[in-house]
């Protein structure tokens, strides 16, 4: 949802690392992180490369990015703590939330 999900493409060791296979949250934070997102692709190219005809990306990628931090935000504003199950699925690691505490103080409570 944060970025275009390629389970496949971001797992290559010989650009990742030994922590390829594993989440890494500041993996794409940084200069050194900033070189490695030509390396994740978005639909039908690079996530570095803006859409236009001949790469025939999704015109909302930007824009799903920007929802999908907005969603993590109000989140966080809402409820103060989560609870959740963690499994594995064919893809990778799968979280369901089984349960949120409501926020006490900040803006989501006035």
């Amino acid at each position: 949802m944060l970025f275009g999900y390629q389970p496949c493409a971001t797992r290559d060791a010989r650009v990742f690392g030994p922590t390829a296979r594993e989440f890494v949250a500041d993996r794409f934070v940084g200069e050194e992180g900033s070189k490695l997102l030509q390396y994740v692709y978005w639909s039908n190219g690079r996530e570095t490369e803006s859409p236009s005809v001949g790469n025939k990306q999704c015109p909302g990628k930007n824009f799903v990015v920007l929802v999908g931090r907005l969603l993590l935000v109000e989140l966080f504003l809402r409820y103060d703590t989560f609870t959740a199950e963690v499994g594995t699925e064919l893809l990778g690691t799968k979280v369901t939330f089984t349960g949120v505490t409501k926020a006490t103080s900040g803006p989501a409570t006035q």
